[in-house]
């Protein structure tokens, strides 16, 4: 595998809805409570659009108010623990959560707090149904396809079961574009001389990842073209925590010595293993 690089170098969620005239409907807000309780409490659920500030506000409508970026998805799952209900707002407490990948399998890493404000709907609601499509706004439920919703270098890493899968669909997607694959063995003639990494960017830790001293590999696979630049970026091996996506924008920095065949430059594929060391 080359080339191989060193790295080295809170939360509660609270959801306010108001409504105008309609203090006989929120005279039940226990059932309404209930209902919320029911839906969410225990659930772990991602933050859409993966937003990094610990408070964000939000319209009657489950629109974003204030300014906000969206971070790594590694670092926006959020653990509803409680939802309390009153006559002027709903509040939803949770945990903001990280993901951590080991041995291909992602657990759970609490990082800190988060706090969502929502503006009242304009109309009344008393029911968690008609709360629903807003909470959908604003969390993304299990079993949606986030395909749509990552940077294209995550593409592989959901479509695939395993490394090897992975790797697989993404050569199957190079060799259609004619990107000649890079055999590990001394080039024989005909094969490509292998490029050479001139300048390495060192990727950075996210503050989630170094504060809790997370150690591990990113593996990607990357094109260098003809010009020696790293593009078509695919993450094969993740490790979570917002590790991955800082990988690429290093990679993205790099630039290598071109691939050559018969003496001319040629793009070819190669796999690049980042070691986060802490």
């Amino acid at each position: 595998m080359t080339p191989i690089q060193r790295a080295r170098r809170s939360c509660s969620l609270v959801i306010g809805l108001m409504y105008v005239g309609s203090i006989p409907i929120w005279a039940q807000t226990g059932s309404v409570q209930d209902q919320l309780n029911s839906t969410y409490k225990g659930k772990i659920l991602l933050l859409r659009n993966f937003y990094s500030r610990t408070d964000l506000e939000y319209d009657q409508n489950g629109i974003l108010l204030s300014g906000a970026n969206s971070g790594p998805w590694t670092l926006a799952y959020v653990e509803i623990t409680g939802v309390t209900v009153s006559t002027q707002s709903i509040e939803v407490v949770g945990n903001r959560l990280g993901t951590l990948f080991q041995n291909e399998k992602p657990r759970p890493v609490m990082i800190g707090k988060l706090k969502i404000h929502i503006a009242r709907p304009v109309s009344n609601v008393d029911t968690e149904a008609a709360l629903y499509p807003i909470f959908r706004k604003i969390l993304i439920e299990p079993g949606e396809d986030l395909r749509p919703l990552l940077p294209d270098y995550w593409r592989y890493y959901l479509t695939g079961t395993d490394s090897q899968a992975r790797s697989a669909a993404w050569e199957a997607t190079l060799e259609k574009s004619k990107v000649v694959p890079l055999k590990p063995a001394i080039a024989p003639t005909g094969a490509p001389i292998p490029p050479k990494a001139v300048h390495m960017q060192d990727p950075k830790y996210t503050k989630e990842a170094e504060s809790r001293h997370i150690e591990g590999r990113s593996v990607l696979g990357v094109v260098v073209d003809t010009t020696g630049s790293a593009v078509d970026i695919a993450i094969l091996e993740p490790l979570g925590m917002g590790l991955d996506e800082q990988a690429v924008l290093a990679l993205k920095q790099w630039k290598f010595r071109p691939s050559t065949l018969n003496g001319q430059p040629v793009p070819v594929h190669i796999n690049v293993e980042i070691n986060w060391l802490c």
